[in-house]
């Protein structure tokens, strides 16, 4: 009976590892395939949106590199953002996947990904609305 070699073993986790990672990147993209019928700022409030700003610090790039790109893109079926009120807003789910799939620049694959989705990560709750304010009611005297 052949044995498994340590690294064999480490191959096959790694590897493992690898595809668990995909499954839960397409498990996301089919959550969010009907984002287009969402409005704006519910996509916005559930942080799928971020600012132009917010995104080329998650794509370590300019903000008028994504601007671009979002111009290029706005005219195919797969847009990087949305134009609203004037402003870009970038979609983070396309984002990540332009990034990794080298779309932004020459940078590309699952670890340009991973990183990216770290930066993410501190806007997440960046539209959560405020808390409504406690209003005191006056005390009868």
């Amino acid at each position: 009976m052949p044995t498994t070699k340590p690294d064999d073993r480490t191959a096959l986790a790694a590897e493992l590892e690898r595809i668990a990672d995909a499954a839960g990147r397409l498990a996301n993209h089919v959550r969010h395939l009907d984002g287009d019928s969402r409005s704006v700022i519910t996509r916005i409030l559930s942080g799928e949106l971020l600012t132009l700003d917010q995104g080329a610090d998650v794509a370590e790039c300019s903000d008028e590199k994504l601007r671009k790109h979002c111009e290029l893109t706005a005219g195919t079926s797969r847009p990087l953002g949305i134009k609203f009120a004037g402003r870009w807003f970038v979609g983070k789910l396309e984002l990540l996947d332009d990034l990794e799939q080298g779309k932004i620049d020459r940078r590309r694959g699952p670890d340009v990904r991973n990183r990216a989705e770290e930066r993410a990560r501190k806007y997440e709750g960046w539209a959560r609305p405020q808390k409504p304010l406690k209003v005191v009611e006056p005390t009868a005297s």
